[in-house]
């Protein structure tokens, strides 16, 4: 199989600006931006695929997350891809952040996940996944919306996943009980039974937290 490289700029839990896996026969490496950096996405491919001597021009198959997350990371990592899709003519598979993140913090939940990020001016973007016989689903897309209205919308049995500092204020603010997220990189985008598309320069677009289509 040829290699596999995975892209994130999402940064949902504030862990690095950027982070990159590669998959080489069943083996990931992953390289990610040290915290607070803002760090160089191509440098840090390059120095993956290095590290595995790996040359770029093997590179078959990509798979980058397009949002919801960080517009400045999303930006970066889409552009980068699309430039790669161009040149380098390798197969695009997009994911959503959302998805990445329910199954990468509850991925043994038997409820239905909801996952909460802070999307500013008193909203929360918010989606709602379920593992079923292996395969990650979307019960809910992703919206951005009023804290009262999705907070209000909470079901009895969802597990509700939230990056570590948002969940730590809806515990101590409001009483919910979250699973705090932390440490996603680039290699949960490689997990089996993420609902992956194939992306084309039409479709490869980044879903930013506060942008228009998420409005509810």
């Amino acid at each position: 199989m040829s290699p596999t490289l995975a892209l994130t700029g999402s940064n949902l839990c504030g862990d690095a600006a950027f982070s990159a896996a590669l998959a080489v026969d069943g083996d990931v490496a992953v390289r990610s931006v040290p915290r607070g950096e803002r760090g160089d996405l191509v440098k840090l491919c390059h120095e993956l695929c290095e590290a595995r001597a790996v040359a770029p021009t093997e590179l078959r198959r990509l798979v980058v997350d397009v949002g919801p997350g960080s517009y400045t990371g999303l930006r970066v990592a889409v552009t980068f891809v699309r430039v790669l899709q161009q040149f380098a003519g390798v197969e695009v598979e997009g994911v959503c952040s959302l998805a990445v993140l329910a199954r990468h913090a509850a991925p043994v939940a038997d409820a239905p996940v909801r996952t909460l990020l802070d999307a500013r001016r008193g909203r929360l973007h918010t989606a709602v996944h379920a593992h079923i016989d292996g395969q990650t689903r979307a019960r809910e897309a992703p919206r951005a919306a009023p804290v009262e209205e999705v907070l209000g919308a909470l079901g009895a049995r969802e597990v509700v996943v939230a990056p570590a500092t948002l969940a730590a204020r809806l515990r101590e603010e409001r009483g919910i009980e979250c699973v705090a997220a932390s440490g996603l990189t680039a290699a949960g985008l490689l997990t089996d039974g993420l609902p992956r598309f194939s992306a084309d320069a039409a479709s490869l677009e980044p879903r930013y937290l506060m942008a228009s289509y998420a409005e509810s």
